[in-house]
């Protein structure tokens, strides 16, 4: 990769993290692509050589954050099989890492609740499909700990989890990201063992 390369990756992964600060702060709606170049030190006109509208811009934002869950997640199950973990600790890994994405980037954890409603239908197909992909892992994981489980309930109690570990993003600005993530994680431990 060349030397201009690299800066134009650093320069639109600049763009798509101040444009989820920016949206998660005052909503898809009131965000404008002038207001997005101006926090990254480009002209409005000139973002458009990094995106190619608002719409796209959000779509990039949701793919973004639903491609590295993904990859994160299949990082954890490559990691239990090449440890041997079992799955009561693989879904513990599972969740940890969620957390730590949620207390690290809660601007786009809101922006992700908050503007999918905002994508056309198949720039949102494809979202929600990788997001029910990564929540399949915690299913997956969570019947092989719990085999007692049908389906439907340990989908059920993965969306309450996820929606859990999301919430936390209301509190780190008092909390402060240990707090939140000590607790959180001890909640949805208990949550896991519950029958």
């Amino acid at each position: 990769m060349t030397n201009r390369e690299q800066q134009r990756q650093r320069r639109h992964r600049e763009i798509i993290t101040a444009a989820a600060s920016i949206i998660a702060d005052r909503g898809f709606r009131a965000t404008r692509l002038e207001d997005v170049g101006k926090a990254v030190g480009i002209s409005g006109p000139a973002l458009y050589r990094y995106v190619g509208s608002k719409e796209d811009l959000l779509f990039e934002i949701l793919m973004d954050i639903s491609v590295r869950l993904n990859e994160g997640a299949q990082q954890v199950l490559a990691d239990a099989d090449a440890n041997g973990w079992d799955a009561e600790h693989t879904l513990r890994e599972l969740l940890a890492y969620h957390v730590d994405f949620a207390v690290s980037e809660p601007d786009r954890i809101r922006v992700q609740e908050r503007e999918i409603g905002n994508l056309d239908k198949p720039q949102r197909e494809k979202v929600r499909a990788l997001q029910r992909a990564y929540l399949d892992m915690w299913v997956d994981t969570l019947i092989a700990h719990r085999p007692r489980l049908d389906r439907q309930t340990a989908r059920v109690r993965t969306q309450l989890l996820a929606g859990l570990i999301n919430s936390s993003r209301h509190i780190l600005h008092w909390a402060g990201v240990e707090a939140v993530r000590s607790n959180t994680l001890e909640m949805v431990s208990a949550v896991i063992d519950a029958p």
